[in-house]
C-alpha cells in the first residue's frame, strides 16, 4: 500500500473508533511522564477526531494524575491496536487540559450517562479507599450530575508524530511514520 492510503486509512480508522459501541482503536493506552519522573500508562477512550484541525481528543477527571502529569508536561503518547486485523496506530503529540467553556459542557451533555458516573465520586481517581462504596460518600445514591461536571474535562491531543503498523501479512509487514513539519505531514517508511 502507498503511504498516501496509509495516511487516509490512519485517520479512517481513529474516526471509526468514536462512532457507539465497541471499536477497534477506540480504547488506547496513554503513556505520560508521572509527577515522580517515571512513566505512567493508563487506558482512555478516543473521543473524537479531526484530521484537518489535527486533533484527538479524550475525557478525564480534573483530578486525576494524568491531568497534574499533563500540566506539567504536555508530552504524551498513545497507542492503540485492532488485534482483529494485526494494526497498531501511535500517536506522539502534545496535549492541552479544556477545564471550562463550551467545548468541555458539549463534551458532557454528548456523552452517554453510564460514563459520566465515574466523574460523581466524591474521591479523586486513584485514591486509597476500603470499599467501592466510599467512592460515593455515605449518602444513599449517586450525586447528581452537577458534581461530576465539575470534575470533568476534556484533554485535546494535536499530534506531531504517527506511526502504523501492519501485520496483517505475516510474510511483509509494513510500518510507515508521518511528522508534522508546520501544516503537513512528511511521510516514510521504516522498519516493522
Amino acid at each position: 500500500m502507498c503511504l498516501e492510503r496509509i495516511y487516509t486509512r490512519l485517520w479512517q480508522c481513529l474516526a471509526a473508533a468514536t462512532r457507539e459501541g465497541p471499536q477497534p482503536f477506540k480504547a488506547m493506552q496513554a503513556a505520560t511522564i508521572g509527577l515522580d519522573g517515571a512513566p505512567d500508562v493508563r487506558t482512555v477512550l478516543l473521543r473524537s477526531v479531526c484530521e484537518a484541525q489535527n486533533l484527538l481528543t479524550f475525557h478525564t477527571d480534573l483530578r486525576s494524575p494524568k491531568v497534574a502529569a499533563l500540566s506539567r508536561e504536555p508530552r504524551i503518547a498513545l497507542v492503540a491496536v485492532d488485534t482483529d486485523r494485526n494494526l497498531q496506530i501511535r500517536v506522539h503529540g502534545e496535549a492541552r487540559i479544556i477545564r471550562d467553556g463550551p467545548a468541555r459542557v458539549d463534551a458532557w451533555h454528548s456523552s452517554d450517562d453510564r460514563s459520566l458516573v465515574a466523574y460523581r465520586t466524591l474521591l479523586a481517581p486513584g485514591s486509597p479507599m476500603s470499599q467501592p462504596c466510599d467512592a460515593f460518600g455515605t449518602q444513599p445514591g449517586i450525586p447528581g450530575p452537577e458534581e461530576g461536571l465539575k470534575h470533568f474535562c476534556v484533554v485535546e491531543v494535536k499530534p506531531a508524530r504517527l506511526d502504523w503498523l501492519d501485520l496483517s501479512d505475516g510474510d511483509r509487514p509494513e510500518r510507515a511514520r508521518f511528522v508534522r513539519a508546520g501544516d503537513t505531514w512528511v511521510s516514510g517508511w521504516i522498519a516493522p
